[in-house]
C-alpha cells in the first residue's frame, strides 16, 4: 500500500462543501493541472462506469499500475431478491475502458456447486500470488488463489475461510486491508463487524476474529445501526472503516472508530442520480429493503489510491426500468480535510478525470 501523500488535495470544510457542482471539473484541479499541464485534453470515466449493467459492489486493486475491478454479477434486471450467479473480474488502464479478464463459478470452489448467492468479494496480492475472497450467501466467506490477477483460481482449503456461527453475525462481505509491510486483515460482518489478522499464507486466520467498536454508528437505515460492506482503508496516521457512503475513524485498524456520518449528500448529486424510482415501481424489492436514507443505501464500494490521487466506487440504483436490484457501478475523487475526515462526495455523470 502506499501512502505517499505528497499529491493528496487537502481541501479546507467550507470549500468542500461549497464547490459548485458542476463548475468543479473537477474538484481535484490542483493535482489534475499538475498532472496535464495546460492545453491538455482531459479524459472522463463517466458515471456509472463504462460497463455491463449488473456488475457491481465494486472492488478496485492496483497491481503492477493497472486498475482490477472484482466484481459481484446481478443476474436480472426484474429480480426482487438479490441473484448472483458469478463473480467477474475487469482491468483497465484509465479506468474509462474495462475489459472481462475473467469468471469465477461457484463450482470452482469448496462449494462445488452452482449457486444464485454469490456475494461480495475481494481481491489482495502477497508474496507474488492473488487471493479472492467471497461470500457464499450471507453463511461463509471462501477464499481461492491464483498466480495471475484474473485466475485461473484454485480452492486452497476445500473448505470455507470462516464459516457460519464463527461468530454471532452474518459471515459475508469480506474486505482486505493490508499495511505497507504486507501485514493483511479480513474486515467481514452485518451490523457487528469483525476483523481478524491473515497469516502470512492468506489462507488461514492469525488469531480470533474481534469485534470492531464504533462510536455513535450510523447507517442507511437510521441511528444506531451499521450496515454489511465493512471496508477498511489507512491515509498516514489513520485508518477508515466505511460501510457504504458511511464511515469511521480510528488510529487502529482494530478500532475503535468515530462515526463520521455519510459521505453523500443530496446537494451534491446530479439529479438524475436522485431518481430513486427503481424502490417504488414494477420491481420495488419488499419491505425489509427500505431504508431511511435511500442515497446512502447500498453502496458497497472500495477506496483505493492511483497515481496519486484517491477514488472511491460503489454501487448505484437510480437506473429507471429496473428492480434496484440490477445495480451498476459509479466512482468518486475522493479529497480529504486536514482533520482527517473525508470531504462529501460529488456525483456527477463525468465521472472522474482519468488518471494517468
Amino acid at each position: 500500500m502506499d501512502l505517499n501523500e505528497d499529491n493528496d488535495v487537502i481541501i479546507s470544510r467550507r470549500r468542500a462543501l461549497t464547490l459548485p457542482l458542476l463548475a468543479s471539473a473537477w474538484s481535484a484541479a490542483p493535482a489534475v493541472a499538475r498532472e496535464f499541464g495546460r492545453g491538455s485534453r482531459l479524459q472522463y470515466t463517466g458515471n456509472p462506469l463504462r460497463l455491463p449493467m449488473g456488475i457491481c459492489d465494486p472492488q478496485i486493486r492496483i497491481f503492477d499500475d493497472v486498475a482490477w475491478l472484482y466484481a459481484t454479477h446481478d443476474a436480472s434486471p426484474t429480480s426482487r431478491t438479490f441473484t448472483m450467479k458469478d463473480w467477474q473480474i475487469w482491468r483497465s488502464d484509465n479506468l474509462v475502458n474495462w475489459s472481462h479478464e475473467g469468471t469465477l463459478l461457484p463450482e470452482q470452489t469448496y462449494f462445488g456447486k452452482p449457486s444464485s448467492r454469490c456475494w461480495a468479494t475481494d481481491a489482495i496480492r502477497r508474496n507474488g500470488k492473488y487471493y479472492l475472497y467471497f461470500s457464499m450467501g450471507p453463511e461463509d466467506i471462501g477464499v481461492v488463489v491464483s498466480d495471475a490477477p484474473a485466475g485461473p483460481w484454485r480452492d486452497p482449503l476445500g473448505k470455507a475461510l470462516i464459516a457460519k456461527g464463527q461468530v454471532p453475525t452474518e459471515t459475508r462481505d469480506p474486505g482486505i486491508f493490508q499495511e505497507a509491510d504486507g501485514t493483511s486483515y479480513i474486515v467481514f460482518g452485518t451490523f457487528d463487524y469483525y476483523i481478524a489478522r491473515l497469516s502470512d499464507d492468506m489462507i488461514s486466520l492469525a488469531e480470533t476474529p474481534r469485534k470492531i467498536t464504533i462510536a455513535d454508528p450510523e447507517g442507511p437505515y437510521g441511528p444506531g445501526k451499521t450496515d454489511d460492506k465493512p471496508f477498511l482503508h489507512r491515509r498516514g496516521k489513520y485508518y477508515y472503516l466505511s460501510w457504504g457512503t458511511y464511515y469511521g475513524i480510528g488510529t487502529s485498524p482494530y478500532g475503535p472508530f468515530q462515526c463520521k456520518g455519510p459521505l453523500l449528500l443530496p446537494e451534491n448529486v446530479e439529479p438524475s442520480f436522485l431518481n430513486d424510482s427503481s424502490m417504488r415501481g414494477r420491481y420495488a424489492p419488499p419491505p425489509g429493503f427500505k431504508p431511511k436514507n435511500w442515497l446512502n443505501f447500498d453502496r458497497h464500494g472500495s477506496f483505493f489510491k492511483w497515481r496519486g490521487r484517491w477514488f472511491f466506487a460503489c454501487n448505484d440504483q437510480s437506473q429507471e426500468g429496473t428492480t434496484p436490484l440490477f445495480r451498476q457501478s459509479v466512482i468518486f475523487d475522493v479529497h480529504y480535510l486536514r482533520d482527517g475526515r473525508i470531504a462529501p462526495l460529488k456525483l456527477t455523470a463525468n465521472g472522474v478525470i482519468s488518471p494517468r
